[in-house]
């Protein structure tokens, strides 16, 4: 680890104004990257993104904050190539740069605290060479490169569920239906390769949050709906579960079946009226642009609240793996749903997803 100080004490003043603008502009960018995965051609929103990072860089420049300077001019490089055409927008982009600014207000965060700040040199120099990289690559290459970057700046990319205690396993013990459920959730988890280990991830991360929250969903009844909810999911035809771009409409029919195949099954097996609602609720949006029924708010019982989050989080963190051969930043996931908080998802269950995550990640 390297220690950063100034050589001289800065101005208490100037610095917090510009800890403030930093914090604004951090704000701005995470909107601009969440805009831009879903128009990411959009020269508006890619300006604006670009902007952001050279006020930050121009702003760090002005505070003497060296290691910061180098790694955001490096950055800044990289988004004026996106800008221009040379480099495409995409998730990873998006991913790379919340990344750096993550670690920019880390930095910041630290010199606010303790006038110096430890960081660790080897990692900075190792991303500034991925970025040189990066700038003057092939475009063959710029995956690759951007993925090898994501790594050294999150670890975390290949996300593993702390094995401390399985509930999943503990609860169907006892029951010879979740038990079947289990097993067959786990079974189909092999016909969809990606999948692999889902249903251990998003039955542990639902239970901790239905605790949390002090139990209002019968825990078996939300392990059944868990275990159940994409086993019809796994039947779809594999070019229709690993295709990348996006689906036309007898498409989109055909996936959104699921939600109701998956619901009878629920119902001939395991006889629980409550798992079913779960199940045909877990697609349904707060604000009623879901579906199948187009449901809101209260209307949704609060299982298919938590499905619903702990899906969307597991197709943010893991995805189509078997295709993109990375993991999204934990950052980013809990960025996204923080985002659709109040939209899709309950304001309520998202406080309650955002406290228990840290434990199990």
């Amino acid at each position: 680890m390297a220690t950063f100080e100034l050589s001289e004490p800065i101005d208490q003043e100037f610095f917090l104004e510009a800890y403030d603008e930093f914090l604004e502009q951090y704000s701005i960018c995470e909107s601009s990257i969440v805009a831009l995965e879903h128009n990411p051609n959009d020269t508006v929103l890619l300006n604006d993104l670009f902007r952001t990072i050279h006020t930050v860089k121009a702003n760090s420049s002005m505070l003497s904050f060296e290691p910061m300077v180098v790694i955001l001019q490096e950055l800044e490089t990289i988004l004026d190539l996106v800008r221009s055409g040379e480099v495409p927008f995409s998730d990873l982009t998006g991913d790379l740069t919340l990344l750096l600014m993550d670690k920019s207000r880390v930095f910041m965060e630290q010199f606010k605290k303790y006038q110096q700040v430890e960081y660790n040199a080897e990692l900075y120099d190792s991303v500034e060479q991925g970025l040189q990289e990066l700038s003057s690559c092939k475009a063959k290459d710029i995956t690759n490169i951007l993925v090898k970057i994501i790594a050294i700046l999150d670890p975390n990319t290949s996300i593993s569920l702390n094995p401390e205690r399985n509930w999943l396993e503990d609860l169907s013990q006892d029951n010879k239906d979740l038990r079947f459920l289990y097993q067959l959730a786990k079974t189909c988890e092999e016909r969809v390769g990606y999948w692999k280990g889902r249903t251990d991830r998003i039955g542990q991360l639902a239970l901790s949050m239905n605790v949390e929250a002090g139990s209002p969903v019968d825990v078996v009844n939300l392990a059944a709906s868990l275990f159940t909810h994409d086993i019809a999911m796994a039947f779809l035809p594999e070019n229709l579960l690993n295709q990348q771009h996006k689906l036309n409409e007898k498409q989109q029919t055909i996936v959104r079946q699921h939600v109701q195949t998956s619901s009878q099954l629920m119902r001939s097996i395991f006889s629980s009226h409550m798992a079913g609602h779960s199940l045909m609720q877990h697609q349904e949006k707060v604000n009623g642009q879901g579906y199948p029924n187009g449901l809101q708010g209260n209307d949704i019982g609060p299982g298919a609240k938590i499905i619903a989050i702990v899906h969307t989080f597991e197709a943010i963190t893991h995805g189509h793996t078997s295709v993109t051969l990375h993991k999204r930043p934990l950052m980013r996931a809990l960025l996204e749903i923080n985002k659709k908080a109040g939209v899709e998802f309950s304001e309520r269950w998202v406080d309650i997803f955002m406290r228990v995550v840290p434990n199990l990640y």
